[in-house]
C-alpha cells in the first residue's frame, strides 16, 4: 500500500484525484503539500488517511524531509509556472536523496515531445515555454539512470487541452458578443476531461511497474477546429457562436486582454501556445489513443456531451433569471 504525495491537490486535477485515491484499496495514506492550509482544508474532507502538509514544494530541503518523515513511496508531480524547470529538477533531487520514493507520476503535455520527434520538425516557429520545459524534463527522465536503479519507476501522462477551460467563456458566449474567446485555429486540438487525467493517475499508481518508463497521452481521438467549436457551442446554446480569430490581430487582442490580469510573461506564453495550434495538430496517434483506453479501462469522456450538457445548464439558468 502506498503513501502518496500529491502536488497541486487544490487544482483542477487534484480536487478530482483525492476522492478517487481514497477509494483505491492500494493507497494507504495521502499527503497533500500546500502553502495555504486553510484553503485546502476547506476543499478536502477530514479523513484519517489524509494529511495536509504546510510547506512549499519549491523548497527542496522541506520536500526531502517530508518524504523521509512520512516514508513517501509514490509521488504525483503536477507543476506549472515560470520556475517549473528549477522546481522539478530540485524535486527529482529530493526523490533520490530521500531513498524512499519508488514511483513517480509526472504530468506533462500531449504528444511526442522528444527533440527527435516529428512534433519538433513540424513546429517551425517558437514554442511556448510551458511546453518546452516539459520537453526537457521528459528527455531527462528518459535518459537519466535515476529511475532505472533501485526499483524506481516513472510514468509520464500527457493530457491534451482541458475542456473545462470552456467554462471560463460562459459570459462571453452568453452575452451579446456571442463569442468563444479561445483562438483555437484551423488545425485541430484534442480535448480532455480532468476527471480522466485523475483516473489515469490512479490506474498508474495501482500498477506502476506495468506503466514504467512509458508516456500515456490522455484526451479525445478527434481533433476539434474553430469550426467545430462554433458548431457545437452554437447548437448547445441555440444561437450563432463566433470563435476568436487565430490571426495576428486576434492574438494581439488576446495577449493584451490576458496581460490586464496576469503577468505579461504568461500572456505572451499563452499567445505562443495558440500560435502553435495554428501550425500543427495537437493530439495523438491511433495507437496512443488505444493505449490510453487500456490504461483508463474505458473510452475517455465525450467533449461533445460536455458541451451539450453545459449548454443546457446555462440556458436553464438564463430562463430562471428572467
Amino acid at each position: 500500500m502506498s503513501n502518496f504525495f500529491i502536488t497541486s491537490a487544490s487544482g483542477n486535477i487534484g480536487t478530482l484525484l483525492v476522492p478517487l485515491l481514497m477509494k483505491s484499496p492500494k493507497i494507504k495514506h495521502l499527503f497533500l503539500p500546500t502553502t495555504n492550509v486553510s484553503k485546502l482544508e476547506a476543499q478536502v474532507p477530514k479523513q484519517d488517511r489524509i494529511t495536509i502538509l504546510d510547506g512549499s514544494v519549491q523548497n527542496p530541503t522541506w520536500v526531502e524531509e517530508s518524504f523521509k518523515n512520512h516514508q513517501i513511496d509514490t509521488v504525483f508531480l503536477c507543476l506549472t509556472g515560470v520556475d517549473e524547470l528549477f522546481t522539478t529538477c530540485n524535486f527529482f533531487s529530493s526523490i533520490i536523496r530521500s531513498g524512499c520514493v519508488k514511483h513517480l507520476i509526472y504530468l506533462s503535455a500531449c504528444g511526442d515531445l522528444m527533440p527527435e520527434s516529428v512534433f519538433h520538425e513540424r513546429v517551425g516557429g517558437l514554442m511556448p515555454g510551458h511546453v518546452l520545459v516539459k520537453t526537457a524534463i521528459e528527455q531527462y527522465l528518459r535518459q537519466s539512470r535515476m529511475f532505472q536503479e533501485n526499483g524506481r519507476t516513472y510514468t509520464v501522462l500527457g493530457p491534451s487541452l482541458f475542456y473545462t477551460n470552456d467554462l471560463r467563456g460562459k459570459q462571453s458566449m452568453l452575452g451579446p458578443m456571442s463569442i468563444y474567446g479561445e483562438p483555437i485555429g484551423t488545425k485541430g486540438v484534442s480535448r480532455v476531461d480532468p476527471a480522466d487525467i485523475a483516473l489515469a493517475v490512479v490506474k498508474v499508481a495501482e500498477d506502476p511497474k506495468k506503466w514504467n518508463a512509458k508516456k500515456v497521452n490522455v484526451g479525445s481521438k478527434r481533433l476539434y477546429t474553430e469550426h467545430d467549436f462554433s458548431k457545437y457551442w452554437g447548437e448547445a446554446l441555440g444561437k450563432p457562436i463566433k470563435v476568436a480569430p487565430n490571426n495576428p490581430q486576434g492574438l494581439d487582442q488576446l495577449e493584451n486582454h490576458i496581460s490586464t490580469g496576469m503577468n505579461p510573461m504568461w500572456a505572451r506564453d499563452i499567445r505562443l501556445m495558440y500560435e502553435l495550434f495554428e501550425s500543427i495538430e495537437f493530439g495523438m496517434t491511433v495507437e496512443e489513443y488505444e493505449e490510453q483506453v487500456e490504461l483508463l479501462g474505458k473510452e475517455p469522456n465525450d467533449y461533445e456531451e460536455f458541451v451539450r450538457k453545459t449548454g443546457a445548464e446555462w440556458k436553464k439558468e438564463l430562463e430562471a433569471a428572467k
